[in-house]
């Protein structure tokens, strides 16, 4: 009797555990709705170029596996080689496929399938050769075409990529793949309208799980286009399609990931720690909340999860590439080389793991490295790396080699003539060597290029400043400080090209904004006081220089002017205070010792201040200030004999 009660009611169990599952997961992406944000673009230029935009993906493994079920293997090796690639053992797989593919070179259905295991090892350069052998070998084959599409992409040939994707629609416009495929290439290069139209018509029909796909990548281009509405609900539905695919999770933690609001960020982080508990073993998930703990400032998280993402894939290049970019960051130059070095093991014919290396060098003072490094990455990439002549140039610059300097910024240019950091340095380098027009050419090409551009306004004003044209100085500082509004040199400079061009109550007025925005900025505060005196404003002079001091008690400048301004306002006691604690900083500093004995002079010690004064005349017998001081010790002297 139980038996019977049980048999009949287990099928009715199992439908209400799927309805209270549907439901918290319903229940659990209302609560996450937000209300509509701002998105705010940050930034950040380094000296030496970084390299390209990285980004991670999830492994195409799926198509992979659709392409070994397309034939069955070809012989024993064939088959060892698909069991290590479903292992992930990807270096061990790929040897073998190596000698499959050397046995049966025109077999396309493994040319495709050799890309494909490529593509899911996160390895798009190696896998093209063979997704293009097995496209020429069977053109008509949707799926080569859709692989070489995606290899193409995440080479950075976004074009190549787009045309294969439309030329394969053309002929099989009902490919929803590939559909999906084109929506992510034109959200990614901007072209939001186009790309929601695609993706609403790829996830209007077919199979649950292709809907979700395709949900979540109409959903993150929704919340590219900031239709926040639109991309939860492209999000809600896709959950619905497929509960428990941790692809779909993932890539919706990536959009929320890329808004660059905080908010999504919190979300996305959150939404990771979550899947990381669901599938723990997923290499992509760890890799994809370490770069969120990254961009939220979690160093020892990020790390964290970097490190678990390499437990579970050590083939992760993407990976190790993020935590060579941290390293450096952190200034641990022994982990990023340690990294920089597997990178060159796993793959030594990647131009970009090259250039990675010897950024390593480069920032660790290993110049010979380097160079070696960024001639390899340029060899590698056949010529075809701007980056790396950037950083050779930059690297020539200062090793004392300006001729190979100029080439290597030529060739940058010659390869990206909108290069504007290349023209930037390119600027500097004609300025060093009093080429001025020249330089005021490069550096006007970099701003034409972008008015934005800080670093090319203030170095413009540099050299204005350097031929004394400070008229024409004064605008581009003003340019840099538009780009830039806390561009803290450029405003202490333009301060002082307003200073230098009669404009002193602007320089006053600038240094004020100048301390107000930075008040730890030492130079500020020692520029204001020069300010505040040439205006008769001595007190307030003094109180600026103090500031100075007690932002840096080693700032020489302003202890010399202290002495000066305490000595000029009679203040014999805070003035002799002030020298001997220059004296402290300067030990052997001329001036320092002149107003020393000078103000022993001032207190009635005339003999004293003659003393110190020949032992001045000793050691400078030409200074004119020593010659002026014996004059005011001897004056001293009269002063305090009695009559």
């Amino acid at each position: 009797m139980n038996r019977l009660v049980v048999d009949r009611l287990w099928p009715l169990l199992v439908g209400l555990v799927a309805l209270v599952v549907g439901a918290l997961v319903l229940e659990e992406y209302a609560r996450r709705r937000g209300n509509q944000t701002v998105i705010v673009e940050i930034r950040k230029e380094d000296a030496l170029a970084s390299g390209g935009a990285e980004e991670d993906g999830a492994p195409e493994a799926e198509g992979a596996a659709e392409a070994e079920e397309a034939f069955p293997p070809l012989d024993e090796p064939h088959a060892r080689a698909r069991l290590a690639a479903r292992r992930a053992q990807f270096d061990e797989a790929l040897r073998l496929f190596a000698q499959v593919v050397s046995a049966h070179p025109d077999s396309a259905p493994l040319q495709g399938e050799v890309g494909a295991w490529l593509l899911a090892a996160r390895r798009p350069q190696e896998a093209l050769p063979h997704l293009e052998r097995a496209k020429a070998l069977e053109p008509d084959a949707p799926r080569f075409s859709l692989h070489l599409a995606r290899a193409l992409s995440a080479t950075g040939d976004a074009a190549g990529a787009e045309k294969e994707l439309r030329a394969l629609l053309e002929r099989r416009p009902s490919y929803r793949a590939a559909r999906v495929a084109l929506g992510a290439i034109l959200h990614k290069r901007g072209a939001l309208a186009e790309a929601i139209a695609e993706l609403k018509t790829a996830a209007a029909s077919g199979g649950n799980e292709d809907r979700a796909i395709a949900l979540v990548a109409l959903g993150a281009a929704h919340l590219a286009a900031r239709q926040r509405e639109e991309a939860t609900h492209a999000f809600e539905q896709a959950i619905l399609f497929a509960p428990a695919r941790v692809e779909v999770r993932l890539g919706m933690a990536r959009a929320y990931l890329e808004s660059g609001h905080k908010e999504d960020l919190d979300r996305a982080t959150e939404m990771l720690q979550r899947t990381a508990e669901l599938a723990p073993d997923l290499a992509s998930v760890h890799s994809a909340l370490g770069r969120a703990h990254e961009r939220r400032g979690e160093d020892a998280a990020a790390m964290s999860a970097y490190e678990r993402a390499l437990q579970l894939e050590p083939g992760y290049r993407y990976v190790r590439r993020r935590l060579i970019r941290m390293s450096l960051e952190r200034r641990d130059f022994t982990r990023a080389r340690i990294e920089a070095e597997r990178l060159l093991q796993d793959a030594a014919d990647v131009p970009e793991h090259h250039f990675l290396a010897a950024l390593v060098a480069d920032r660790d003072d290993r110049p010979a490295e380097a160079r070696r490094h960024y001639q390899e990455a340029i060899s590698r990439a056949k010529g075809d790396y701007p980056e790396a002549f950037l950083n050779l140039g930059l690297l020539e610059k200062s090793e004392g080699n300006p001729d190979k300097a100029l080439r290597a910024f030529e060739e940058a240019l010659k390869l990206r003539p909108d290069y504007r950091a290349a023209y930037n340095n390119l600027g500097g380098l004609h300025a060093d060597a009093g080429r001025l027009a020249e330089a005021q050419a490069a550096y006007r090409k970099a701003i034409e290029l972008d008015a934005s551009y800080a670093s090319a306004w203030y170095n413009l004003g540099e050299l204005f400043s350097r031929q004394g044209k400070y008229a024409e100085a004064i605008p581009a500082y003003q340019g840099a400080l538009r780009a830039r509004p806390n561009y803290t040199r450029a405003m202490l400079n333009l301060g002082v090209a307003y200073v230098r061009s009669g404009q002193r109550a602007e320089a006053l007025d600038t240094y004020r904004k100048l301390v107000a925005m930075a008040p730890r900025y030492a130079s500020a505060w020692y520029n204001l006081g020069l300010s505040l005196e040439a205006q008769g404003q001595r007190a307030q002079a003094l109180e600026a220089l103090r500031q100075a001091l007690a932002v840096d008690g080693e700032h020489v400048a302003s202890q010399r002017k202290l002495g000066e301004l305490e000595l000029l306002e009679g203040h014999l006691a805070e003035a002799q205070r002030a020298y001997e604690e220059l004296l402290d900083l300067r030990p052997g500093d001329l001036g320092a010792r002149i107003a020393l004995a000078e103000l022993l002079g001032k207190q009635g010690d005339g003999e004293g201040c003659r003393q110190r004064a020949q032992a001045l005349r000793t050691e400078a017998p030409t200074d004119e200030r020593v010659q002026r001081l014996l004059g005011k010790c001897a004056t001293a002297s009269a002063q305090a004999a009695p009559p």
